[in-house]
């Protein structure tokens, strides 16, 4: 009979065992790493959820901006999160408000280490730029110091898996509002671009709404108001940068506009280009009568904190008809020429720019073809005006008026267009009646022509119509007296003119 014997137990190595703690700890550490962001994920599901993280997360806000946020309630709804309103002060000198505040967060993102954040949005968003008077220095928290605040709660071997970056993939606001300066945008659609950690800037689209400017125009109840069409802009943490927009104002004008705003220093500059913009608009009852046509131009404006705003413009009328002028219908009686009844202004342009209490408008040129051209600068203080011009005019439009060409249009103009004979001109007065001193010398050159041209020059009903006003109706028709009979008239009539000479020596032309 053999004899069962029992296998040998064999004792364990402390090696061994220590060699399988080690492999239970890769397993273990395995394990955490591979669990750690669905724990982390776990832990901000729940964290977001509580009232804490609404303190946090306006704390946070006002670390950022150096402002005061305040956020109302904050709801989730699955991943999506709802903040009923939010306001924040001082931001930098900009106050905020919001209606509406929506997001979305995608969780899922969290385990490969980035917060994104998806169909973020407002219902309504106010930017404001606050008076200086009630600005003060940003007082806000330490913005590590919140961050770490923020996850103290969470154990330290899982605080590296919280990620440390952030994608937003648009922002949109249906209606955004702004104001600084007297400039205000209302109720436009914003739509931001994607933005993600490193980013310096975003591009940002708008549409629809208006834009109101702080300027308001001669004859306007109210300042400058325009449709916004569309906007395209960059926004960074220094800057505004408006590349392009455009604008229209009264259906039928347009308006393209580049520009910038300085958050930093309030410094703003716009450059923007006009056509189509009906002159009547800014003209009084009385001019309204008497200017017509549309107007288009560059206009340049710009401004700084507690500072007044600076501008200067170019501006084109188009389509210019110049009608029922005083001075228009003597032209026309005078020169027998009716053309200067309705002057259509091929070229009507100048500069404009302010100069004290008054405005400056220089480089003006006012031209009727095969008519007659004016240069000029004139200034506008109130309702008075006072300008310098060189007119010219052809030399057809001048033989119905004795001594016009030879004592009146004797100037030079080397600028100006060959051609024409030029003179210069002084007009001075309310604006609804402007008076001229070109008439008075023209009367003066009659009266000279009367005594010293042959008396062929003199016999035409503009000689005569130049002196009624001056000489009364009986004596203006002496120079065609003076060559209806024989010699002895003609000695009479150049003793009468002798005896007219000294009524109008007051208004000769001056050399």
């Amino acid at each position: 009979m053999h004899r069962r014997t029992r296998p040998t137990r064999r004792k364990s190595s402390p090696l061994r065992w220590l060699g399988g703690l080690a492999a239970l700890t890769i397993i273990a550490a395995i394990t955490l790493n591979l669990l750690a962001p669905t724990l982390v994920t776990r832990f901000i599901r729940a964290y977001v959820q509580k009232e804490t993280f609404r303190e946090k997360a306006a704390e946070l806000i006002a670390a950022k901006t150096g402002g005061e946020a305040h956020l109302d309630s904050l709801t989730w709804n699955d991943d999506n999160a709802l903040v009923s309103e939010m306001q924040l002060e001082g931001a930098h000198g900009w106050d905020v408000e919001a209606v509406g505040l929506h997001a979305a967060l995608d969780f899922g993102a969290i385990r490969n280490g980035m917060w994104s954040i998806h169909s973020a949005g407002a219902d309504e968003l106010t930017l404001r730029r606050q008076p200086a008077a009630t600005r003060q220095n940003p007082a806000g928290a330490d913005s590590a110091t919140i961050n770490s605040d923020a996850v103290s709660s969470i154990p330290s071997f899982l605080r590296r898996h919280i990620p440390t970056k952030t994608e937003i993939s648009g922002f949109d606001v249906r209606h955004f509002n702004f104001e600084q300066a007297g400039w205000k945008i209302t109720e436009t659609d914003v739509k931001a671009a994607a933005w993600e950690s490193g980013k310096t800037s975003v591009p940002v689209k708008l549409s629809g709404g208006s834009l109101q400017t702080p300027f308001k125009a001669p004859e306007q109840a109210e300042a400058l108001k325009l449709d916004l069409v569309k906007a395209t802009l960059r926004v960074t943490d220094e800057q505004i940068q408006l590349s392009d927009a455009t604008l229209r104002w009264k259906q039928s004008s347009e308006a393209t506009l580049r520009g910038s705003v300085k958050f930093e220093t309030g410094a703003w500059q716009t450059f923007t280009h006009v056509q189509a913009v009906p002159l009547d608009e800014f003209l009084n009852a009385w001019w309204k009568q008497r200017l017509s046509g549309k107007v288009k131009g560059d206009l340049e404006f710009s401004g700084s904190r507690n500072m007044p705003v600076a501008w200067k413009a170019d501006a084109v009328l188009e389509n210019g008809v110049l009608q029922g002028l005083p001075v228009l219908e003597k032209l026309a009686t005078y020169t027998h020429v009716e053309r200067f009844k309705r002057l259509v202004l091929d070229i009507c342009q100048a500069s404009f720019r302010p100069e004290g209490d008054a405005l400056r408008i220089e480089k003006i040129i006012v031209q009727s073809n095969g008519l007659l051209r004016i240069e000029g600068t004139m200034t506008l203080r109130g309702r008075m005006m006072e300008g310098d011009f060189m007119v010219g005019v052809t030399p057809e439009t001048l033989k119905a008026i004795p001594g016009a060409d030879s004592l009146i249009f004797t100037q030079t103009n080397p600028n100006g267009p060959p051609g024409l004979l030029w003179t210069s001109v002084h007009v001075a007065g309310p604006l609804d009646a402007p008076q001229e001193d070109l008439s008075s010398r023209l009367i003066g050159g009659v009266g000279m022509s009367l005594l010293f041209d042959t008396p062929g020059k003199i016999v035409n009903q503009g000689a005569e119509t130049l002196l009624k006003p001056v000489l009364g109706e009986d004596a203006a028709k002496i120079p065609s007296k003076v060559i209806e009979g024989a010699s002895g008239l003609l000695e009479n009539g150049v003793k009468t003119g002798a005896g007219i000479l000294n009524q109008v020596l007051p208004i000769l032309p001056q050399k």
